[in-house]
């Protein structure tokens, strides 16, 4: 059992455990240290693909948080512009809520 755990590990072990109790640690640290150290293989490479699927209104929300920080340096052009722009969405937002207050 031992030798079917060791050769599990890949780690080419030249020192072999005499007793069954020291068999029995050393298989188990092999198998807790490969796990632990595949799981944080896995575990990185899925966050990171896994990253831009998360909480994309939270990247639209710095935006605009701090494009509003930008308002002083606009013109009244571009202050009108961005007000016709604001309030399709706001307009959007009051008929889904008209829809689900009626439905």
């Amino acid at each position: 059992m031992y030798w079917g755990v060791a050769a599990f590990s890949t780690a080419g072990i030249a020192d072999t455990p005499i007793s069954g109790t020291a068999q029995l640690v050393g298989g188990l640290w092999i198998v807790l240290g490969s796990v632990l150290f595949f799981g944080t293989i896995v575990a990185t490479v899925t966050s990171y693909f896994m990253r831009p699927m998360q909480r994309p209104h939270k990247k639209i929300i710095e935006t605009i948080e701090y494009n509003l920080e930008q308002l002083d340096a606009l013109t009244l052009d571009e202050l009108d512009l961005l007000k016709e722009t604001v309030d399709t969405p706001i307009v959007h937002v009051e008929r889904l809520k008209e829809k689900r207050s009626s439905g």
